[in-house]
């Protein structure tokens, strides 16, 4: 076992099984061998990419979207990143920004990211920007706020409907004390949230698991709060709440992430890959509104980096010295907008305060623009 495992098994041993929100909470956050304490996680070489790490493409498109919000609130503006990560997506749209007339400084860069080791990183690639260890730090903002499947690294309770009520899906020992396994509980508010699922119109089947993400609408609310006037824009994995929970996945959507690889198995080794599950936009959706923000829809990556701009993306690929060049550039660029990919899988939920705009990048299509990447 490594250390971090050690110390898990040693909690459990000691208290009894573990629910599962604590289990990830350490797997992902321990200071000491937990994930996102990892350096090199992301990208091609890591385990998983996101858009930013994929194609500075996706930066530039959203360098776009910050020159629309410029132009409406005037100058400067913000652009908040919450879960930055190691700075990608604040480094590549300073760079793109650097070529307006006043080498970008009409934008001020706001980073905020839990782990030091990462922010540490974050430092280096855009020392300009301020980078703050939580959003509780951070003040309102005007402009641009971006969270980058920030939703879906919050731990989850893993629940099971046993056909009359919910058990707790907790993590215990494996045979002989080696790794660990799943177990059942008693789940302390079970009947209350069948209750508030029955109220959302939302009916589970027999033996069906699910997961429920405590810190969501409390992180939602504390987003929009930070926005005073501007766009808040929700990149991630999930779906509307009926959608979530409905008989499309009676197994949950827990996954594990390692080498690019997807696994069920969640349990094994922590602190060694990513830990997600898909996020409930509807509740999303309605605490942004209880918030005073003005939500403009949920689209795909695909459809909403179409509203900003990304053909134009495509079409420079054409300035490449050769063939082959021209070819890659666009298929590159061509994977953050692809049917099966990407493009698709991440959902984009759209807020706004205090301007019109987010109607703009739900919108599509385009008239005159049509995509093409081959």
């Amino acid at each position: 076992m490594t250390g971090l495992s050690a110390r898990l098994a040693e909690r459990v041993r000691r208290g009894g099984p573990l629910r599962f929100d604590a289990f990830q909470e350490a797997a992902l956050y321990d200071p000491d061998g937990g994930y996102y304490e990892r350096p090199g996680r992301v990208g091609r070489s890591g385990d998983f990419i996101t858009a930013a790490s994929w194609h500075p493409a996706f930066a530039r498109s959203l360098a776009r979207v910050a020159r629309k919000i410029r132009e409406e609130l005037g100058e400067p503006i913000d652009i908040l990143d919450v879960g930055a990560g190691e700075g990608e997506l604040l480094e590549s749209m300073h760079e793109a920004l650097r070529s307006d007339g006043d080498e970008g400084r009409g934008y001020r860069f706001i980073g905020v990211e839990r782990s030091a080791t990462r922010r540490a990183r974050a430092r280096e690639r855009l020392a300009s920007a301020s980078w703050l260890s939580s959003l509780e730090e951070t003040p309102p903002v005007s402009g641009l706020v971006l969270a980058y499947e920030l939703f879906d690294a919050l731990p989850v309770r893993a629940l099971l409907f046993e056909g009359e009520r919910l058990l707790e899906r907790v993590v215990t020992l494996g045979p002989g004390g080696e790794g660990f396994a799943w177990d059942l509980a008693e789940c302390a508010d079970g009947e209350e949230r069948l209750e508030r699922f029955r109220a959302r119109g939302i009916h589970l089947l027999r033996n069906q698991r699910l997961e429920v993400r405590e810190g969501a609408a409390r992180l939602a609310s504390s987003l929009a709060s930070r926005l005073s006037a501007g766009l808040l824009l929700v990149f991630d994995y999930g779906a509307p709440t009926r959608a979530l929970y409905s008989s499309a996945r009676l197994n949950g959507t827990l996954e594990a992430f390692r080498a690019h690889r997807v696994s069920r198995d969640v349990l094994a080794g922590p602190g060694s890959c990513d830990i997600t599950a898909w996020v409930d936009f509807t509740e999303i959706e309605k605490t942004f509104q209880a918030s005073g923000l003005a939500v403009a829809g949920l689209v795909s990556q695909s459809r909403f980096l179409a509203a900003a701009g990304i053909a134009e993306e495509i079409a420079a690929a054409e300035a490449q010295p050769s063939e082959a060049e021209r070819l890659a550039e666009r298929h590159a660029i061509g994977e953050l907008v692809a049917p099966g990919g990407m493009g698709e899988s991440i959902r984009v939920l759209v807020a706004s305060r205090d301007t019109t705009l987010g109607a703009r990048f739900v919108e599509w299509p385009v008239p005159g623009i049509m995509l093409s990447y081959h």
